[in-house]
């Protein structure tokens, strides 16, 4: 279906299609463009690696009044974006209510869903009223029914067609497929082979780039330390997803899965109430249900940001001089569960390996 044309990493890096002037800006002053609210921990797919420990069923959740208050505080802060985690967001009773609260108070949806609700051609139909403007992300690892069997509990192969027909609903309605995104947990157990061999399927077939997200060892993915990748294969397969991305350019975002203007101005809130920088990193440097979240933000925005981290000269050698500063800074998540840093060196950077 689509071309490798030369796109530029600046559009799609950091998710905010059409918006990445004001997301900059946002960079710029170390503020909050985007926050991630994980509504549940519900999800159908049973990722064994899922850094939130999602369950079939919910076990646990924020409360509708929770998240309205979330949406106050974000609009009030001049937040531009909520991104819906889970968990899968779709499966909340109220998840529509919700988004379309946000949108009353100037808030643009992205949803990070596994796909399958939208099988469903309501829920599809609702996704595409609530999302204007905004991303749907779908969850396929592999397209290879066996390497998906192997990655998730119960193993079910059948929710890839499932979750392809959820993709074909929403572009049936007039979905953008530049508005979309398949999401890849990267793991030694696929290997860059069948990680390449499904970017490029989605990719040519549904026109949808692919946010490639380095396995981290949180969450039930804690049990999975075999799952960690090694550098030459991290190399391989982040490389190849630059080249399907982003074109030809000589640019690269390394072993990130967004660019660190995307990074840079958001904040995620857990579904037990945790206010942490990132999903993948799941302490949390308060809890929503022991103070309100805009305290939290005026207390540790720096911390939540990386603020120090915004002059690239900053950043720990040889990351400072790094000609690809502009756009990249490391995974934080990374940086975190395999350094103990979140502000340090990302230990699945190649480039690093190659400058030192």
């Amino acid at each position: 279906m689509a071309t490798c044309t030369h796109d530029h990493l600046s559009r799609y890096g950091g998710l905010a299609v059409g918006h990445q002037e004001e997301q900059k800006r946002y960079f710029n002053e170390k503020r909050l463009y985007a926050l991630q609210i994980e509504t549940t921990d519900a999800c159908q797919q049973g990722c064994m690696f899922c850094y939130a420990g999602s369950e079939q069923r919910e076990r646990n959740g924020l409360t509708s009044d929770e998240i309205r208050g979330l949406l106050d505080d974000a609009a009030l802060l001049g937040i531009r974006a909520i991104d819906w985690l889970g968990g899968d967001p779709l499966l909340r009773r109220d998840w529509y209510e919700l988004m379309l609260y946000a949108r009353s108070l100037g808030l643009s949806n992205n949803v990070w869903t596994s796909g399958l609700p939208l099988q469903h051609m309501d829920v599809a139909e609702k996704v595409m009223e609530v999302t204007d403007g905004g991303f749907v992300s779908v969850h396929v690892d592999s397209i290879t029914p066996d390497v998906y069997a192997a990655l998730h509990r119960g193993g079910n192969p059948n929710f890839i067609d499932a979750i392809v027909e959820g993709v074909d609903n929403l572009q049936a309605l007039g979905k953008p497929h530049d508005m979309m995104i398949n999401c890849i947990t990267y793991t030694s157990e696929q290997g860059p082979e069948d990680a390449i061999r499904t970017m490029r399927w989605w990719f040519e077939e549904k026109g949808m780039r692919t946010c490639l997200t380095m396995f981290n060892p949180a969450g039930m993915g804690a049990a999975w330390r075999s799952f960690e990748p090694g550098l030459d294969e991290v190399k391989r397969v982040y490389t190849e997803r630059d080249r399907i991305n982003y074109g030809d350019d000589s640019i690269s975002i390394a072993a990130m899965d967004t660019d660190k203007f995307y990074c840079g101005t958001m904040a995620t809130v857990t579904f037990t109430g945790d206010v942490t920088p990132c999903s993948v990193i799941r302490e949390g440097v308060d809890n929503i249900r022991r103070r309100p979240f805009r305290e939290i933000i005026a207390a540790h925005m720096p911390t939540l940001v990386h603020a120090k981290l915004h002059e690239a000269t900053h950043m720990p050698a040889p990351c400072d001089s790094c000609e690809n500063n502009p756009h990249c800074w490391g995974c934080r998540a990374s940086a975190y569960h395999y350094n103990g840093d979140a502000d340090g060196l990302d230990p699945k950077c190649w480039l690093i390996r190659e400058r030192q």
